[in-house]
């Protein structure tokens, strides 16, 4: 792990090194992505989130480019400017009962409907299913369409 001590001008933020296990692609910053549990299973390989990541807690954010097949810095704590996330919306997303605009404030848990390594909004009293949340938003994202906006990151 790597610790950034707080001084004036920049918060703590807490980084570990990790593989990506995503084959095809590499990690871009701002991607959040999860432990990979299907083919490393060793607790450094990260990929992509995916539909069937339901309830498996989140790694973290990738915090520079990851080559596929290379290790690199993944953040898991602490103010992050550049975190991809869209707004849940009814004609974009089907899995969850409650669908939550970003706002400042709101609670962030990855995508696990497709494959786009975006956090979303979710209610505190969702019920569909069982979510993590790893983040929260410090500035609202009120599209559909993936951007990066300012988050906190919580995924110790």
């Amino acid at each position: 792990m790597m610790f950034q001590r707080i001084n004036q001008s920049s918060p703590e933020r807490i980084f570990i090194v990790a593989y990506n296990s995503y084959a095809s692609a590499s990690l871009t910053n701002g991607q959040c992505v999860r432990w990979d549990y299907t083919t490393d299973k060793d607790g450094v390989g990260v990929e992509r989130c995916t539909a069937a990541s339901d309830g498996f807690p989140a790694a973290g954010v990738v915090a520079e480019t990851i080559a596929a097949g290379a290790y690199g810095l993944i953040q898991v704590y602490g103010y992050h400017s550049a975190v991809r996330v869209r707004t849940l919306t009814s004609t974009g997303h089907v899995y969850h009962e409650s669908r939550k605009e970003v706002a400042a404030g709101v609670s962030l848990c990855y995508d696990i409907t497709a494959d786009v390594f975006c956090a979303e909004g979710v209610e505190s009293a969702e019920t569909a299913q069982i979510l993590k949340p790893f983040a929260f938003a410090l500035e609202a994202q009120a599209s559909f369409t993936t951007r990066t906006i300012a988050c906190f990151i919580k995924a110790l």
